[in-house]
Formats: structure tokens, sequence, C-alpha cells
């Protein structure tokens, strides 16, 4: 029997995932949606980030994909669906990020999520399709001092739309006893660290401590930043680099930094 052009093109991509010996998942067919989603909440992070984001994503990115922002901000940005819900005045604003797991959201498919601050330096494709059935995120930072350090880093995750409700739900259900937790990733360990793997740990790096040195960092008036500027090595490896706490991309004028954030 003649094989159809989807199954064709399905044994000829594993095939090829075979040859390059990757750990990642065939693509599913055309009519599964993919969503890369963001999340502003207040002012800590103005439009330009999310815009910066929007950007960076485009350049990196092969799958057919839609790009959303959950936010309190009603003002309409380019190449963005905006989902506006109001804000709900969280002492620390990275409490909304819970809110991406509510299941009346309108969100589909499967779900890349990724902190503002983060540079997006190569193809994203494989974050979509690496163990695409689970629940994934980054094994945390800590990992650089602590080599056997198991928890989760919740600048860049991924799901399928709908399946993690119960992180929302339980939240909601105890919002004071929650928040008495360092932050959202805390909260979402808590509750579903039964279910979270990890991407490999080259695939996303912290550039404050893997790809630069935490001692390199200094306070100049109240600022932190790096002491010089520098053209790092980033890995073959990196697709996304994380800017967890200070210095943030718009501070550093390393020229990879500046080359990516725009």
């Amino acid at each position: 029997m003649e094989l159809s052009k989807e199954e064709r093109k399905r044994i000829k991509a594993e095939e090829k995932a075979k040859k390059l010996n990757q750990q990642v998942s065939i693509l599913p067919s055309v009519d599964i949606k993919y969503t890369v989603l963001c999340v502003k909440f207040g002012n800590k992070y103005s439009r330009d980030y999310v815009e910066r984001l929007r950007n960076m994503v485009s350049r990196h990115i092969s799958v057919p994909y839609e790009f959303v922002c959950l936010t309190d901000d009603k003002h309409p940005i380019d190449g963005v669906r905006s989902i506006v819900i109001p804000n709900a005045g969280y002492q620390r604003g990275w409490w909304h990020k819970v809110h991406m797991f509510d299941p009346s959201l309108p969100l589909k498919g499967r779900i890349l999520y990724m902190d503002l601050d983060v540079i997006v330096c190569k193809n994203i494709d494989k974050l979509f399709t690496y163990h695409d059935r689970d629940f994934l995120g980054i094994r945390d930072f800590n990992r650089k001092f602590h080599v056997t350090f198991n928890s989760l880093n919740s600048s860049v995750m991924c799901w399928n739309a709908g399946e993690k409700s119960y992180i929302f739900e339980q939240f909601v259900n105890n919002i004071i006893g929650a928040q008495r937790m360092h932050g959202d990733q805390d909260w979402i360990w808590h509750v579903a660290k039964h279910e979270i793997k990890f991407w490999p740990d080259e695939w996303i790096q912290s550039y404050k401590w893997e790809i630069r040195d935490k001692n390199e960092v200094t306070y100049n008036q109240g600022v932190r930043e790096f002491k010089t500027i520098k053209n790092p090595h980033i890995p073959e490896t990196c697709n996304i680099v994380v800017f967890h706490g200070d210095p943030k991309p718009e501070n550093i004028k390393d020229p990879f930094v500046v080359d990516n954030w725009r």
C-alpha cells in the first residue's frame, strides 16, 4: 500500500532523528498548535520586554506557533495575543505565573512558557518536542554549585494545555499558605515534583552563574552589574540564556547580550 505524504514525512523525520542521535521527539502533524507564553503584570517589566521576547522567538523557531501574553495590560502589542485578566494584587508579582495553569484560559496545544528576562539565542523547536507528553522545566541553577541539586527553576517550562490545572486550583485554595514560600517555582515544585522532568542542563543556562561567574558581579551606586565587559563563550548546545536576579539584559553591555537583546 502506498504511504501517504504525512506518513512519508514522519518516517523521514524518524530516520533523521536516529541519525543525529538526538533525544528529541518527532514533530507532531502541523494541525497541533504550539504556543509561546509569557506573563506580564504590574510595572516591573515594560512592554518592551514582551516585544523583545517576541522578536527573539520569531528569529529562532521554525514550527507554526502563536505568541501569547497573560497580562493585566490592555494595551495591544503587534504580533501578540494578550489574555487580559485583573491584577490580583499579590505582594510579589511573580505569583501571577501560577495563573498560567488556570483551566479557563483560552490556551491550546503544547505550551512553552518563558520569563521576560531571558535571551533566546538558538532554535527552540526541540524544547517543544522533547518528552512532548510531559511537564518540563529547568533543573535549578544551583546545580552549578551542587552537582546533584534537584529542584525547579521556572524561568522556562513546557506542558500541554489543560493538563496541570491542579497547580492553580491548589494555589487558589491555599493562597496565603502558598505565598509563604519564596516564589512561584517553589510552589510549582512543591505540588508537581512527582511529574516534572528537566531538559538537558546544557540547553538552558544561567548567564550570571554558568556563562559568566557570579564573582564578577558587583554593586555600583545600588545597581548590580558585571565588573567588566566580556564576550563570553556561549556553548553550541545552549538555546536559551536565563537572567535570574540581577543584572538584567538591559543593564549588560557584553556583545552577546547587546546583539541578541533586540
